[in-house]
């Protein structure tokens, strides 16, 4: 029998498929309702992080709900089917493997955490034009959050090596395809390599006894 999946790769791997089947089945026809047809880009309107917005939000001191919400929000969008399920699967993958160390809820919390802080560099570096939506950085935190299990059980080796094939892979398809949206990213993967490291069970009771 298939073991079951961690509580938190539901909670991160399930919106990404729901989203992208309703957009799916939007675009195909079969959802015949006014508009439908359109969701997809008036999303990416809606949910995506974009350079100048963040701009905005700095030169006027202003935090809107509605586009802070973006930065917990555009990793649940994508351009298209193969993207979202490539990114639901190795969610599911790197989840499984790293919930039974750190628990769902923190797994969730250290994986949307890099999720915004990728948002944040794209919207520092990111064109001002440029929009940034899709769960690469969910990944690449993952991929972080990974590295820094593994690291504490003794296998580092094989964390930064799967870390290091996905930041190379990464870097290699920016060279060839250009754009920023890399830099999301790389600071997501640091972001959540981070907090799982320093947060990891156990860690603040000892700091306390200490």
């Amino acid at each position: 029998m298939l073991n079951p999946l961690p509580l938190a790769v539901w909670l991160l791997a399930l919106p990404v498929l729901s989203v992208e089947a309703v957009l799916s089945l939007a675009e195909a026809g079969l959802l015949n309702w006014p508009g439908s047809a359109g969701w997809r880009a008036q999303a990416v309107q809606a949910i995506g992080v974009t350079p100048a917005l963040q701009g905005w939000m700095w030169d006027n001191r202003a935090l809107p709900l509605d586009h802070l919400a973006r930065y917990l929000g555009y990793g649940f969008l994508h351009l298209g089917p193969a993207q979202a399920v490539l990114v639901a699967a190795i969610v599911a993958g790197l989840g499984t493997t790293s919930a039974p160390a750190l628990g769902s809820a923190r797994l969730v919390s250290f994986a949307l955490a890099g999720q915004v802080g990728g948002a944040l560099a794209f919207g520092l570096v990111g064109p001002q034009g440029g929009w940034l939506v899709g769960g690469y950085p969910l990944v690449f935190a993952l991929a972080g959050i990974y590295a820094a299990v593994q690291w504490q059980a003794g296998a580092g080796a094989r964390a930064f090596g799967v870390l290091g094939v996905l930041v190379a892979g990464r870097l290699t398809v920016a060279v060839f395809m250009g754009g920023r949206d890399f830099v999301a990213d790389l600071a997501a993967a640091a972001t959540g390599f981070a907090l799982a490291w320093a947060l990891r069970p156990g860690v603040i009771q000892r700091f306390r006894r200490g």
